[in-house]
């Protein structure tokens, strides 16, 4: 009896010590697959994350460039205040304009390869307030140029809008001469 017992007794042991390692491996498995699972998340969002900062980064490079472009234009618009004011109107021409100026970075955007900003001659304190005098050539600000009115305002134009504003100044400007 007593070895049947014995004998009894090592089955149920085997069975439990099989049982026990099949949970065992079950739960390594889902151990390690959280383990993955959280490594995996980790990564993603820190992939996420620095393209989101990458993003970011880009953009206000964008933006500054925009507004530095902005700055220029408001230095400009102040310099053709103060040759009007000391001349009577605005100069016959950029060059003179620049010259007054004293800068010629004044007149260019900062990104690579962008030509100078175009000065609109011929125009006085008293015509259209929306009267183009100074623009960007080229959209290089998120596809937009930067332009400065008549009665200073500074606004970021696409070129299809830049186009018909400056048609619409150069027509007035024909008008005036008449």
């Amino acid at each position: 009896m007593f070895s049947c017992r014995k004998g009894h007794s090592t089955i149920a042991a085997r069975a439990r010590a099989n049982g026990g390692a099949i949970i065992n491996t079950i739960t390594a498995l889902v151990l390690f697959g959280l383990i993955v699972l959280g490594v995996w998340w980790v990564i993603k969002t820190t992939g996420e994350a620095g393209q989101q900062y990458t993003d970011a980064m880009i953009n206000t490079s964008h933006k500054a460039s925009a507004l530095k472009c902005q700055i220029n234009m408001r230095t400009i618009w102040q310099s053709l205040q103060m040759y009007a004011i000391s001349n009577g109107s605005f100069p016959a021409s950029q060059q003179e304009l620049m010259n007054w100026c004293g800068s010629t970075r004044l007149f260019r955007c900062d990104e690579p390869n962008v030509p100078q900003y175009v000065y609109i001659p011929g125009q006085t304190g008293d015509m259209a307030a929306d009267n183009i005098l100074l623009f960007e050539p080229v959209p290089v600000h998120n596809g937009r140029c930067n332009v400065l009115y008549l009665n200073g305002q500074i606004e970021l134009l696409p070129p299809e809008e830049l186009k018909r504003a400056i048609e619409a100044t150069l027509a007035r400007l024909k008008q005036r001469q008449r």
